[in-house]
C-alpha cells in the first residue's frame, strides 16, 4: 500500500476530475416525517442540523479496484445549520477518482432545487513534491431553516485497499447510519473489523448476509473543541481490513511480531566495514558512551541529507530506496526511517546496544496495545539499552531534533523495542515544561498620543524551538521574516513593521536556543483619558482571551507537550507623565500549572514580569473546571493595567 490511511470517508481520497452529469434520478423519496422533523425530535433542541441518514456501499470485488458510493441527507434546523450548504471535499489526487456527483436542496414546502454540474468545482489546495491535495466544492442553493440538503457521489480506488477507515460519527447527530460492504471474494486473507472509541463497540459490528452490513441509529454528535486530542483518539470510527495473522492474543502477537522484525532490522542495521571506519574516524577511544552517541548523532544529522517521509518503496525525485544502513551512508541521503536505522548501525559499530523502537505518533491517533495489528505503527526511533537495563531514546530522523529529546508526537507513547532476546514495550519520556520555553525580553517606549515602540528579543528552547525551526528551515530569509511578523499581527493587528526589522539566530544550531529579534510600532495601543494613559503590557505578547472560554467540555483538554513562557517587559514612561498606580502581584498554582505576574517601579521605568508553566499534556473532562478556573484567572491577571498621569 502506498497510503497508510486510504480514507476517512468524509475527508479523504477524492478525484480531481468530476463527472458533471444531471441528477435526474437515483434520489430516495423524502417523507413527510423528514420534512417535519425538528431538533426537539432528535433530543437536542439546540442542534443546528442533523444527518437523517448516511449510506455507504463499499465494493472491493471489482476488477477496477475499490468502489464506494456515499449518500448523505441533512436536515437544517436553524440559521447556524445553513453553513452545511457549503460543501468541500478534500482528497489526494493520486489515490483514485470520483464520479456521479449530485446535490440538491428540498425546501420546506417540498420543492426541489438541484445543483447544476457547472456549479461543481475542483480546486487545488496544496501541492508538495509527492502529493497534490485538491477539493471538490459546491454550494447547495435556496437553503433555509427547515430545508433538507443531500448529496451523493462515487469514489474509486484503482489500487484497492488493505485497511479502510470508516467514519461512524459526525459533528452532527446521525439518525441512521448504513454501510453495505462487499469484500474481495478471491482474497486469501480474512476480513476483519475493529471499532474504536465507542462505548458499545458491538453496536457497530458488521453482520453478514452475503455482504457485511452495519446499521446503527441515533449516533450522538462528535464535538470538535480547541485543545482536544486527535480526532481518531476520541471519535467513533472503524477499521475494515484484511489480515493473514492467525494470532489474536495481543501479548503473543506482539512477541511474535517483535521477533520477526528484529531479524529484519538486524540485517538492515548491520555495521559494515564502511560504517565501522567512519565511526572510528568521528569518535575517540577515550569517549564515554554518551559522548560517543552525541558525536554519531551530530554526524548523521549534518552529513546525511534527510529526504523527508516517503511511503515504503516510493521513489522521490529519482532517489533510490536504501535497503540497508550501508546504502544510506554511501549515498548520503535517506528517509527518516533510513536515517534512524543508519544511526542504530553506527551505534552498534561503536559498541552500544542500539535497537529499533516502533511507535504510533500521537498527532493523529493513539496506540492500542490490545489491538493485535502492527499497522498502527507509523514511525520509529532509536532505543539505546544502558548497562542498568534502562532505555534511552533518540530521534535522528526528525530534522533539527537535538539528541536530548524526541519530537512531541513521539513523546509519552508506548514504543515496541526489539532485540535478540529482549523484546519489550517502553514508554518514551516527556520533556519538562521548563525546557519547552519561550523567554521574551520586551522593551517598550510609550508616547503621550497612545503609540508605543516595541522591541522583542526571544529565546526559544525545546519543543517550541523544534517546531519553529521546522517551520522556518525550508523558507527564504524574507519568508522567515514574514512568518515572524505574521505571528505578531495575529495578536496585534495594528502593529506596523515599516522595515524588515527581524533577526533570526541559531536556526541550525540545535545546541543553542533559537533566537529572534523584532521591532515594531503600535498606534493607539495605550488607552487615553483626559489626564491619564492606561497600558496593558500582557497584550504585547498574548491575545485578549482565555484558553478556556467554553463553560464545559465534551473532550479532554490536550496540549501537544508541557510548555512554559516567561517575559520581562520594561516600559519607559512617556514624557510629562508619572506613574500613578501599579497592579498587585498575582500568583496561581494548581500543581500541574503555575502562573506569576508582578509590577515594580525601577527609576523612571516600570518593569512587568510574567511566568506561565503548564507541566502536563492532558486534563480530563472532570478536571476541566479546575484548569478553566486557572486560565480564567490568568486571563484576568493579564488584563492588568498600568496607569500614568500627567
Amino acid at each position: 500500500m502506498r497510503c497508510r490511511w486510504i480514507a476517512l470517508l468524509s475527508i479523504l481520497a477524492f478525484l480531481p476530475t468530476v463527472e458533471r452529469t444531471s441528477a435526474s434520478s437515483g434520489w430516495k423519496p423524502v417523507t413527510h416525517e423528514e420534512l417535519k422533523i425538528s431538533a426537539t425530535d432528535i433530543g437536542d433542541p439546540n442542534a443546528e442540523a442533523a444527518i437523517l441518514f448516511r449510506e455507504g456501499e463499499l465494493n472491493d470485488n471489482t476488477l477496477e479496484g475499490t468502489s464506494l458510493k456515499v449518500y448523505i441527507r441533512i436536515k437544517i434546523f436553524d440559521e447556524r445549520g445553513r453553513r452545511h450548504a457549503d460543501v468541500q471535499l478534500p482528497y489526494r489526487a493520486e489515490l483514485g477518482r470520483i464520479s456521479d456527483v449530485h446535490a440538491r436542496t428540498i425546501r420546506p414546502d417540498g420543492s426541489v432545487v438541484e445543483v447544476e454540474g457547472r456549479d461543481i468545482f475542483d480546486k487545488l489546495l496544496v501541492k508538495t513534491g509527492r502529493n497534490a491535495w485538491r477539493a471538490v466544492v459546491f454550494s447547495l442553493p435556496a437553503v433555509e431553516v427547515g430545508s433538507i440538503i443531500e448529496y451523493r457521489y462515487r469514489q474509486s480506488y484503482p489500487q484497492g485497499f488493505r485497511y479502510f477507515a470508516l467514519e461512524l460519527q459526525s459533528e452532527l447527530f446521525i439518525k441512521e447510519l448504513r454501510y453495505h460492504i462487499r469484500p474481495q471474494a478471491a482474497s486469501g486473507f480474512d476480513v476483519r473489523w475493529v471499532t474504536f472509541n465507542a462505548p458499545d463497540p458491538k453496536r457497530f459490528a458488521p453482520t453478514w448476509d452475503g455482504t457485511y452490513n452495519i446499521r446503527v441509529e441515533d449516533i450522538p454528535p462528535f464535538h470538535r473543541e480547541p485543545f482536544m486530542p486527535p480526532e481518531l483518539a476520541v471519535k467513533i470510527w472503524g477499521w475494515l481490513y484484511y489480515s493473514n495473522e492467525t494470532e489474536t492474543d495481543p501479548d503473543k502477537y506482539w512477541r511474535n511480531y517483535a521477533r520477526r522484525q528484529h531479524l529484519r532490522a538486524s540485517d538492515e542495521t548491520r555495521p559494515t566495514g564502511t560504517i565501522r571506519r567512519i565511526v572510528e574516524t568521528i569518535t575517540l577511544s577515550t569517549d564515554g558512551p554518551q559522548r560517543k552517541i552525541e558525536r554519531i548523532y551530530d554526524y548523521v544529522r549534518k552529513e546525511i541529507q534527510n529526504t523527508g517521509v516517503r511511503e515504503e518503496g516510493e521513489a522521490d525525485a529519482g532517489l533510490k530506496r536504501n535497503d540497508t544502513a550501508d546504502e544510506t551512508i554511501r549515498r548520503r541521503y535517506g528517509t527518516p526511517r533510513e536515517i534512524n536505522r543508519l544511526f542504530i548501525a553506527m551505534l552498534r559499530a561503536g559498541g552500544l546496544d542500539a535497537r529499533v523502537a516502533e511507535l504510533t505518533m500521537r498527532d493523529e491517533a493513539f496506540f492500542h496495545r490490545s489491538f493485535p495489528d502492527a499497522f498502527q505503527f507509523n514511525s520509529e526511533v532509536t532505543a539505546v539499552i544502558e548497562r542498568d537495563g534502562s532505555v534511552r531514546f533518540y530521534d535522528p530522523g526528525t530534522p533539527y531534533c537535538p539528541p536530548t529529546m524526541l519530537s512531541w508526537e513521539k513523546e509519552a507513547v508506548s514504543a515496541l523495542v526489539y532485540g535478540k532476546d529482549d523484546r519489550r514495550f517502553a514508554e518514551t519520556p516527556v520533556t519538562e515544561a521548563a525546557y519547552n520555553n519561550e523567554n521574551r525580553a520586551i522593551s517598550v517606549t510609550a508616547f503621550a498620543d497612545g503609540e508605543v515602540d516595541v522591541r522583542v528579543d526571544s529565546k526559544i528552547t525545546g519543543q517550541r524551538a523544534l517546531e519553529l525551526r521546522n517551520e522556518l528551515g525550508g523558507r527564504t530569509p524574507d519568508a522567515r521574516r514574514e512568518y515572524i511578523m505574521a505571528g505578531v499581527r495575529d495578536f496585534i493587528p495594528l502593529a506596523r513593521l515599516d522595515e524588515p526589522s527581524v533577526v533570526i539566530s541559531n536556526l541550525s544550531d540545535t545546541s543553542a536556543p533559537l533566537e529572534s529579534s523584532i521591532s515594531y510600532r503600535v498606534p493607539q495601543f495605550i488607552t487615553r483619558t483626559e489626564k491619564r494613559l492606561l497600558l496593558r503590557p500582557a497584550l504585547l505578547s498574548h491575545r485578549d482571551e482565555s484558553l478556556t472560554a467554553a463553560p464545559r467540555r465534551s473532550n479532554a483538554m490536550y496540549f501537544h507537550y508541557p510548555w512554559s513562557e516567561s517575559e520581562r517587559v520594561t516600559i519607559k514612561l512617556p514624557d510629562g507623565y508619572v506613574l500613578e498606580q501599579l497592579p498587585d502581584p498575582v500568583e496561581v498554582d494548581i500543581g500541574a500549572a503555575r502562573y506569576q505576574s508582578a509590577f515594580i517601579k525601577d527609576g523612571d521605568q516600570v518593569v512587568y514580569e510574567r511566568r506561565l508553566m503548564v507541566n502536563a499534556i492532558s486534563f480530563t473532562v472532570e478536571q476541566y473546571q479546575t484548569i478553566k478556573s486557572f486560565f480564567d484567572r490568568v486571563h484576568q491577571a493579564d488584563r492588568a493595567v498600568v496607569s500614568f498621569k500627567q
